[in-house]
């Protein structure tokens, strides 16, 4: 039985960030304004002048604006934030989880940042109201993740720093895959807590499907905790629990409708920070790395070119 892996976001690195498949967005020097980008929405947000005043509200998106040199320019936040210790400093601007318009207004934004959910319509009457220009982000996967951080620096005037960053992702995962494409796939099931688990087309799931795994819970809604009958029938071959909500490997050994699960009973088993399961900011190769080393614990370590 192989020994449980604890999977641990690391510390930021000044150059993280892997990813695929970019999309066309502006990615050279310096662009003359106004400046169009496509949105996570499918949205043409046009940027007239370079944005002084930034709110964010997707944690990600703030701590991108950090890495590519333009987290100055940020006065409001998310509060969701986790890293640099400098993106902790701007004021928060939601209320029990909804933009709280009073505050962001008299922060005088520029640019706003839209976490990926939001309606049209709900964008639009944002605009409107703020007078300012509403982006809503992509980050559902890996590649949505980079479409947004060309974005962002096509729109701060920090177009450079975003490809060269973007650049350093397709070359980790380039060599991921290519170390990932000879190994058989894994099945994995990722335990939220009480059987709950992951959106089969977020982030998490994207992210296992680049580190050579296979969702076994493809089929889950999210919305309730996933059929037990369901997950015999799937069995996992790696079995992944957020830290902290209670599931152990000796508690899943104890449990008649679990005992049997092949990661169950290899004791492949694995605790992932909660964090990992949402981060769509700079950490979120180290993620990926990660999740690769526990589905292939033989996997030759690989770094960044």
């Amino acid at each position: 039985m192989r020994l449980a892996t604890t999977i641990l976001v690391l510390a930021l690195a000044s150059t993280a960030l892997a990813g695929c498949g970019l999309k066309s967005e502006p990615t050279g020097a310096a662009q003359p304004y106004p400046v169009i980008v496509t949105d996570g929405a499918g949205r043409t947000v046009m940027v007239r002048s370079q944005p002084s005043r930034i709110v964010s509200l997707d944690p990600g998106l703030t701590e991108w604006l950090f890495t590519i040199g333009a987290g100055a320019r940020v006065v409001g936040r998310s509060g969701g934030e986790r890293y640099p210790a400098a993106a902790l400093t701007a004021p928060v601007v939601l209320t029990h989880g909804s933009p709280n318009l009073a505050t962001i207004e008299s922060l005088r934004p520029q640019l706003v940042l839209l976490p990926t959910g939001y309606s049209g319509r709900a964008v639009a009457q944002l605009a409107r109201t703020l007078q300012a220009p509403v982006y809503v982000a992509e980050s559902s996967s890996l590649p949505g993740i980079e479409h947004d951080l060309l974005a962002l620096g096509a729109v701060t005037s920090s177009a450079d720093a975003a490809r060269g960053v973007a650049q350093r992702m397709q070359a980790q995962v380039a060599r991921l895959s290519t170390l990932v494409s000879a190994l058989p796939r894994v099945r994995v099931f990722v335990d939220r807590g009480a059987f709950f688990t992951i959106a089969p087309g977020g982030i998490t799931a994207d992210l296992i499907g680049l580190a050579g795994g296979t969702n076994a819970a493809a089929d889950a809604t999210g919305a309730a905790p996933y059929p037990l009958r369901l997950l015999r029938t799937a069995a996992p071959q790696a079995y992944l629990a957020v830290r902290g909500v209670g599931t152990s490997l000796r508690a899943l050994r104890a449990a008649p409708a679990t005992r049997g699960l092949p990661a169950v009973r290899s004791g492949d088993f694995h605790l992932i920070n909660r964090d990992a399961l949402t981060d769509t900011g700079p950490h979120v190769t180290q993620t990926l790395h990660m999740l690769a080393l526990a589905l292939h614990p033989d996997l030759p370590a690989y770094q960044t070119p």
